[in-house]
């Protein structure tokens, strides 16, 4: 969730219209270009399956090239590395979930997990 949050942030500051729902809904579509081979490249990386995410790696190396496939690569590893230390931390979001991110576990249609609640 927090990478979504951190996307909608990205591409409000780029001027770059989205429709956060992309994530979680594959038949909504997006401004953002690549934004599907994106996805399927990230959920590969992280299922751990090698024959998906070659599979995956390749339908996005031939949209945005080797140099975006590194780019992409590292930014799914920094996620997972800022969401395993808060998780080992034990990190809250305090007693109240913050409105936004409420908004954005309700536009995904997914329930925030039970520790941010």
């Amino acid at each position: 969730m927090a990478h979504s949050s951190m996307l909608r942030r990205s591409c409000q500051a780029s001027d770059i219209a989205i429709d956060m729902r992309v994530v979680a809904d594959p038949t909504r579509t997006c401004s953002v270009g690549s934004y599907r081979e994106l996805i399927e490249f990230t959920d590969a990386l992280l299922q751990g399956d090698a024959n998906a995410l070659d599979e995956a790696r390749e339908r996005l190396r031939f949209v945005v090239g080797d140099a975006g496939v590194v780019r992409a690569a590292a930014i799914v590893g920094n996620f997972q590395m800022m969401n395993r230390a808060l998780d080992t931390l034990g990190a809250t979001l305090g007693e109240a979930m913050p409105s936004q991110i409420r908004a954005l576990a309700e536009e995904l249609g997914v329930d925030a997990p039970d520790h941010w609640r």
